[in-house]
């Protein structure tokens, strides 16, 4: 599986939030934006740039070979997010990722950590890696993408207004009669604030007049 590969399933998981999708060569540029001419970076195959709604993108690929190898990579896919930053809008820049394609479906070795080395580092911008597995390609996609910013769960669950914790009203009550009120100011009280809530100045007036008739 290559980086190519997860660039097409990214771009397929936007446009199915509605978003738009677009690939920004920029992005994998060795040249900063103010300096087209001086290299900055070093080039680095298999790169692809992406803006995902409002998220830049780099998809890359990485090896799971040694903690070596991983940390070298990962210095030189810094420089060229550094270098990618000069081409976002300032807006943005703060939700840049890297997506890193592990170029071998099945790691050997301790790949568990060299995967939590990467992901843990969140210099420069944050990072996931997908380690792809031919047998069950969209499941192990899906897997990621429920780690990232394209998943909404939220969207999938019905609003409730009435849930107990939005009654409080009870609590309210046994609060003010705990600190001196009577059952029958208390209940008063949240009847005023209910009905006065968008009128703070006629609300303070009308309890201060609700607790001296209480007094009489």
């Amino acid at each position: 599986m290559t980086p190519e590969v997860l660039k097409s399933l990214l771009v397929n998981a936007t446009q199915r939030l509605g978003w738009q999708a677009d690939e920004v060569k920029e992005f994998t540029s060795p040249t900063f934006r103010s300096r087209p001419t001086e290299s900055e970076a070093k080039p680095i195959a298999d790169l692809f740039g992406l803006r995902l709604g409002q998220y830049p993108v780099i998809v890359a690929p990485i090896a799971l070979d040694s903690v070596e190898g991983v940390t070298s990579a990962l210095k030189r896919l810094h420089g060229q997010m550094v270098v990618a930053r000069s081409y976002m809008y300032e807006r943005e820049v703060i939700n840049a990722h890297l997506f890193l394609c592990a170029t071998s479906p099945t790691p050997k070795g301790d790949w568990l950590r060299l995967v939590d080395l990467i992901e843990r580092d969140e210099a420069v911008c944050r990072k996931l890696v997908w380690i792809p597995r031919a047998a069950a390609m969209q499941e192990s996609f899906d897997t990621l993408l429920a780690r990232t910013f394209l998943t909404m769960p939220w969207a999938q669950v019905r609003a409730v207004s009435d849930a107990a914790l939005d009654q409080t009203y009870d609590l309210v009550q046994r609060l003010l009669v705990k600190h001196g009120l009577t059952e029958e100011l208390a209940q008063e009280w949240v009847s005023l604030t209910e009905r006065l809530i968008d009128d703070p100045e006629s609300l303070v007036t009308a309890l201060v007049h609700s607790r001296e008739a209480s007094n009489e």
